[in-house]
């Protein structure tokens, strides 16, 4: 969690003015946390909470009273501030950058076992989308960015040591399988460098334009949520 809010308030200010360079300074005067942040801890609330679907809309609207001015976009400032609990099939990326909370209680040791996603994790992942994302890529894009947070803590972590041949000291390797794991499962296209993306990206709010290239920078040692405010740093 710290890093999602880290990199919200690092890219606070780029979010409106665009930068296509990493000579930039991390933190600025004028740099500010947003509602990405406040929905992020929403969400970890929620999750701390038991992770229903109640305990999603009760925090996202609780936390939304609390910081009613932290940036939300229309249509989610509505549901936030109405007795509205029903979604509105949004795919824009907000489903994604609150979602960190629920990589962190995927269980690596089921992992390791079974080979198979951890699904509580990955249904509150889902949960926390669908409550006002519910449109596939908006749910996809959410699931997507849980899995990457919670592979790189099984990869990088070294918790496969305990199930297969240890390559936390692979970044390579576990950038592979990361990817692979990504494209397999999300259908998203990982391929391309961020030299190749840099000179025509523009900022988007959709998961689908979004999150996989957020997912490919962070391969790439960058930090995703600057890269989704920023447009392409």
């Amino acid at each position: 969690m710290l890093g999602a809010i880290v990199g919200d308030i690092v890219g606070s200010v780029y979010e409106w003015n665009n930068i296509k360079t990493k000579d930039f300074p991390l933190f600025r005067e004028d740099c500010f946390f947003t509602d990405d942040t406040v929905m992020t801890c929403a969400v970890a609330e929620a999750v701390m909470n038991g992770g229903k679907k109640d305990d999603f809309i009760d925090a996202m609207k609780k936390y939304g009273e609390m910081y009613p001015d932290a940036g939300y976009g229309g249509r989610f400032y509505t549901w936030l501030f109405n007795d509205d609990r029903e979604p509105y099939n949004s795919f824009g990326n907000g489903s994604a950058m609150r979602v960190s909370p629920c990589g962190w209680i995927m269980n690596c040791g089921f992992y390791g076992r079974t080979g198979l996603a951890p699904y509580v994790g990955r249904n509150m992942a889902e949960l926390s989308a669908a409550v006002t994302h519910n449109h596939p890529e908006g749910i996809k894009g959410a699931l997507a960015t849980a899995d990457a947070i919670f592979l790189c803590r099984f990869y990088f972590g070294g918790w496969a040591r305990d199930y297969e041949e240890p390559i936390n000291d692979n970044p390579a390797e576990c950038k592979k399988r990361i990817r692979e794991h990504i494209e397999r499962e999300f259908g998203y296209d990982l391929s391309r460098t961020p030299d190749e993306i840099r000179p025509t990206y523009r900022f988007n709010e959709t998961c689908q334009d979004t999150v996989p290239q957020a997912i490919m920078i962070k391969r790439g040692n960058c930090w995703c949520r600057i890269y989704r405010k920023a447009g392409g740093t």
